[in-house]
């Protein structure tokens, strides 16, 4: 099916994706934060990138991953699946949805909030890289 890249810390949520996405045909590979990021997408060439927001280096690393991706000639036509708990885990006085996807800000292609049924996930993936 897919060559997925898939960017959180969360080892159980990292193995609990895979899970789901193998079986479902895809492979996947893993990176556990935005360290060298363009490198390895460029090495990678995933299909689709699903990346959490808050990782240990950055509260706001996700969203900093998604504008440096989406500068990029190379990566900039890469969907990005942003999966996070952001909303649960941070302090803020406001939430993130897909209402807030734009270039500048959140340039990416769809919002997911965690925890998210498989068949959610693996429906919004096939929407992303099959779009209708």
């Amino acid at each position: 099916m897919a060559n997925l890249l898939l960017i959180d810390d969360d080892q159980d949520i990292l193995d609990s994706l895979t899970m789901i996405l193998e079986g479902n045909g895809h492979t996947v590979a893993i990176k556990r934060d935005t360290d060298n990021l363009l490198d390895a997408v460029k090495t990678i060439h995933p299909d689709l990138i699903i990346l959490d927001i808050m990782l240990p280096e950055d509260s706001q690393a996700g969203f900093k991953a998604a504008r440096l991706l989406a500068k990029d000639e190379e990566t900039e036509k890469i969907p990005i699946l942003i999966l996070s708990a952001v909303n649960q885990r941070s302090n803020l006085s406001f939430t993130f949805s897909e209402f807030d996807i734009n270039t500048e800000f959140m340039p990416v292609a769809a919002f997911i909030e965690k925890p998210v049924e498989p068949n959610v996930l693996l429906k919004r993936i096939d929407q992303l890289l099959f779009p209708s």
